[in-house]
């Protein structure tokens, strides 16, 4: 380089790779809002097609705008198939659009981490697409590697500002790691070893620069942020709670409520439905050997109403709670919507309504609140046709330890020929409604396996949480989800045609998930008839012959056995839908890995094209044709010796035919003249000289080696290296 040339940039083709994998590793920090495989598997076929297109036009070095352009081509490209793929059949702006609305929608509504549903998956691939494009702005574009520092931190500064807890110190080094990657490649380091030139010393002092960068904020977030006092984590948002809270057993204070021997008023409510409502507080999942237990809660503070998808009847509840403290509040399920004074927070995963401010349990004293909630209301058709639901925590299928065999057993005898999961709730429900059973609170106020294993099998007394127990566990065995709710009968209807509740109308029963239906109430508590259509102590429906669990006999009692109902059938995925996706991503799939497999292939020939086009300057021509002349020969594994055209070409002759032989030496002549006579020479012929060079090459090679010529030239990985090492050989120091 001339003392006057101006300061040149070379890019290295890895560059752009490097920037794909960047992306990649700062998105992981996204897993504490986001469920991982929404991201590490879906945002990849967007970053390998940019990485794969950078790589290939840098190989070509083509121009930067060209590269940028074809880029942005290809990611928009990869991310409207993809967006597609996720929204299904349709018109494709229509599809786009409402997969960004879910996406929108999920986010303001869920708590994280948020489930990859197609909408959250289509906005963490825009995500990785904009932060793909600004990163080759700022890196190829502005040639300032050193700024990538700040997108890629993007995803982490979210994820820390976003999640109540503190992200663990190593989610930061995803992203300081990316960020080492793009300077190491931006900088040249290993093509640049040796050279004393202004551009490699400036490259070399801009990389330094950026390792000293990220070596700061390693040691910042490892060493010095831990000593730093800082106040509360999002202080703007210290008027609620969306974390876990300290709650108390809800069955301490239902066996209070029960026992005490003054019954006082707890609340009165008009629904407009005009109808009796049973009032929950909370539901219980984790039924253990010592019996029913709360589970962690996630709290939220946004988002109930499009927290569940239970299908049933509206219905909106006026509530005037007494001079009562209460860490819930109660209302019917499922609830959408409330209206109350004070702070709440509400379980996703239960639907439970939690006091979450500072004065917490006292907020309910004196309240009034309104409810809108969505009672399930299924017909006993309806339940006796359903299966047992699925795509919960296991949780709501453990069978505690310490249960007796012979719970099992009874269990089986219970339920008999029945069917479905709704014949076999309906089952248990009216075995435990049955006059074998006693209402009594003088039994132990416990729902541990011990007390089940005593209720079912000796006692058969016990009041609301031990049939409750009972019915979970003995629809668990049978493999249906269930879990224990607690909260409040209707109560007794007032003059004014409001329902007031006592603390005597405490109550716990079981939710069982049925397919179709979701969370089911069922009661069977033989002191309570309930408001479901299918409990009826009159009429036991399906219920299975009554055993006797103490001594086994033969006698069958001679209660009639209602016909089982067919079960209807599962509808069938539309072949037109389901299957036509799945062809379509195959087809995609399989496009995308053809296209990979050519892209050597491609860029070969495009590079071939660039060099032996016409109307370029007689000196251009030359050394475009030369290069060519060199790929040739590493194309098909044959040696190049180096140097000037001239010794070159005699060099080489000896690996060829006669006729490629030479036509060699009058390509080497040809541009010889083009470079240093006056009188230059004419390049117009070269384009087919090297073209019959290429022939005769091609004949003379093996059909291994013509293989390996077409679908893998070794001449390309050869470019990477001179346009990181210097100029080809033979050619000019200032070209």
């Amino acid at each position: 380089m001339g003392p006057g040339a101006a300061m040149k940039f070379t890019y290295h083709p890895l560059t752009s790779v490097m920037i794909a994998v960047a992306v990649w590793l700062s998105l992981l920090p996204l897993g504490a809002l986001i469920e991982r495989d929404a991201f590490v598997v879906q945002s990849l076929p967007v970053l390998v097609a940019s990485a794969a297109v950078g790589l290939i036009l840098a190989l070509l070095r083509a121009p930067r705008l060209l590269t940028l352009i074809a880029q942005l081509v290809a990611i928009v490209g990869m991310l409207v198939w993809r967006g597609l793929s996720l929204a299904g059949p349709g018109d494709p702006f229509d599809a786009l659009a409402l997969l960004t609305s879910d996406g929108v929608e999920a986010i303001r509504n869920q708590p994280p981490p948020l489930s990859a549903v197609p909408g959250v998956v289509w906005l963490v691939l825009l995500l990785a697409s904009v932060l793909t494009i600004v990163l080759e702005l700022l890196v190829n574009g502005l040639e300032q590697p050193g700024w990538a520092i700040a997108p890629l931190a993007l995803s982490f500064t979210m994820s820390a500002l976003i999640v109540r807890q503190d992200l663990p110190w190593y989610q930061v080094l995803p992203v300081l790691g990316g960020y080492l990657a793009v300077l190491l490649a931006s900088g040249g380091f290993g093509g640049a070893t040796g050279r004393a030139s202004r551009s490699g010393a400036f490259n070399a002092s801009r990389t330094a620069t950026g390792l000293a960068i990220a070596a700061i904020g390693v040691i910042a977030a490892l060493v010095i942020a831990p000593l730093i006092p800082l106040g509360p984590k999002q202080p703007w948002n210290n008027s609620g709670q969306d974390g876990p809270i300290q709650l108390s057993d809800p069955t301490v204070r239902l066996n209070q409520d029960l026992r005490r021997p003054d019954d006082v008023p707890v609340l009165n409510y008009r629904a407009s439905t005009d109808e009796p409502v049973y009032l929950r507080t909370v539901a219980l999942a984790n039924l253990t050997s010592d019996g029913a237990r709360l589970m962690p809660m996630r709290l939220s503070r946004f988002g109930l109403g499009s927290a569940s998808n239970q299908p049933g009847v509206d219905v909106k509840v006026e509530v005037e709670m007494a001079d009562i403290p209460s860490e819930y509040l109660p209302a019917p399920f499922a609830p959408r919507g409330f209206s109350a004074d004070g702070t709440w927070s509400y379980d996703p995963e239960t639907l439970s309504i939690v006091a979450a401010g500072p004065d917490r349990i006292d907020q309910t004293r004196g309240l009034e609140y309104s409810v809108e909630s969505v009672l399930p209301d299924p017909t006993k058709e309806q339940v006796e046709a359903a299966g047992a639901g699925s795509g919960l925590d296991a949780v709501v299928t453990e069978i505690p330890q310490g249960l007796s065999p012979e719970v099992t057993q009874l269990t089986g005898e219970v339920v008999g020929d029945a069917q479905t999961a709704g014949q076999k709730a309906l089952a248990i429900q009216s075995y435990l409604r049955s006059d074998q059973f006693t209402y009594s609170l003088g039994a132990p106020g416990s729902s541990s396996s011990n007390a089940i294993n005593a209720f079912l099998l000796e006692d058969r007394s016990g009041y609301c949480i031990h049939f409750a127990a009972a019915m979970i566990t003995m629809s668990r065995i049978e493999g249906i989800p269930a879990r224990m709710a607690v909260g409040f009968t209707p109560g007794e209807r007032q003059e004014d045609g409001s329902y007031e509740v006592t603390a005597h109308d405490a109550h716990a029963w079981p939710e069982l998930y049925l397919d179709g239906l979701g969370w089911v109430p069922f009661e069977p508590t033989p002191a309570f008839d309930g408001p479901p259509e299918y409990v009826d102590p009159a009429d036991p429906g399906s219920a299975s012959p009554t055993p006797e669990p103490t001594a086994p006999t033969s006698e069958q009692p001679a209660a009639t056995p209602t016909p089982t109902p067919t079960p209807s059938p599962t509808p069938s995925a539309d072949p037109s839908q389901g299957g036509g996706r799945a062809v379509s991503t195959g087809i995609g799939v399989g496009a995308l890995v053809l296209l990979l497999l050519a892209l050597p292939a491609l860029a070969r020939l495009v590079q071939r094209g660039l060099r032996l086009r016409g109307g370029q300057e007689p000196e251009r021509a030359a050394d475009g044709a030369w290069d060519e002349v060199r790929a040739t020969f590493r194309d098909y594994g044959l040696s190049w010796p180096g140097g000037s055209p001239g010794p070159a070409s005699r060099a080489a002759a000896d690996q060829l035919m006669p006729q490629g032989a030479a036509a060699l030496a009058v390509i080497a002549q040809t541009v010889e003249r083009s470079r240093f006579s006056r009188e230059g020479s004419d390049a117009g012929q070269l384009a087919a000289q090297v073209k019959a060079l290429r022939t005769s090459v091609s004949r003379a090679a093996t059909s291994g080696a013509r293989f390996r010529a077409a679908l893998l030239p070794t001449s390309l990985f050869g470019a990477a290296r001179r346009s990181a090492d210097g100029p080809p050989d033979g050619a000019l120091s200032d070209n």
